[in-house]
């Protein structure tokens, strides 16, 4: 199976811990294309609690793309080029490790289509801000391994997985834990591809999509989570 990977072209944990995953799983991909950083115009303030760590060790993808030897191109996800590139390398399957939405120009070009973590239990908790999200509705956390379609966090569920929670737990320890399970699921949703195909995968129903938690909820989100936290650890 020829995988071809998303990512951005800078530094990116999710990039680097997804290379170096399908590396030693014997899977290394044919093709990556990354995508110069865009602007961002959030609607919402800045969140008051970080659910991500800061200042770690990384490696440019470029890099790792030269040290295994990987195609590598940047070049806009969204775009004729990106197109060309997929269809020249006929591609199989492309795998999400750093992306904006993808439209129909990509996902089609793919011989299968493109696979991606959800950092949330689908279709309950799409959109954004999941973790915060599943403790402000009180549902469970973890990942869905879904082959997308041209709509948010919709398309066909390969696996979903839910992660444990402990009293401890802090926002750090459950994106943590949400992006090594993200790792794991990459890995065994290729495998169920390639072992049983795509056609007999469940479609995702309408669920709940969600923007940036706004600032009045978060107000309240860490009282919650401790109450989340005691009702949901083992």
């Amino acid at each position: 199976m020829k995988l071809g990977i998303f990512t951005y072209n800078f530094k990116h944990w999710k990039t680097q811990e997804g290379i170096f995953n399908l590396i030693m799983s014997n899977m290394k991909p044919d093709v990556m294309i990354a995508a110069e950083p865009e602007k961002l115009n959030f609607d919402t303030p800045p969140s008051k609690f970080r659910v991500s760590q800061k200042d770690l060790y990384l490696n440019h993808p470029k890099d790792i793309a030269e040290k295994f030897d990987i195609n590598y191109y940047v070049s806009k996800h969204n775009s004729e080029q990106t197109k060309d590139i997929i269809q020249k390398h006929n591609l199989d399957l492309g795998i999400i490790l750093g992306a904006r939405i993808l439209k129909n120009i990509c996902i089609k070009s793919f011989n299968i289509g493109v696979l991606n973590m959800h950092p949330g239990i689908l279709p309950v908790n799409r959109g954004l801000d999941n973790i915060k999200w599943a403790i402000e509705d009180n549902i469970s956390q973890g990942v869905t391994a879904h082959l997308i379609d041209s709509k948010i966090d919709k398309g066909f569920m390969v696996e979903r997985e839910e992660i444990k929670i402990y009293k401890d737990d802090t926002l750090i320890d459950i994106n943590s834990r949400i992006q090594n399970l993200e790792q794991k699921l990459m890995i065994s949703s290729i495998k169920i591809i390639k072992e049983r195909g795509s056609e007999n995968l469940e479609e995702l129903g309408k669920g709940k999509y969600n923007k940036h938690i706004p600032w009045e909820l978060e107000e309240n989100l860490m009282q919650k989570f401790e109450e989340y936290k005691n009702a949901r650890s083992n």
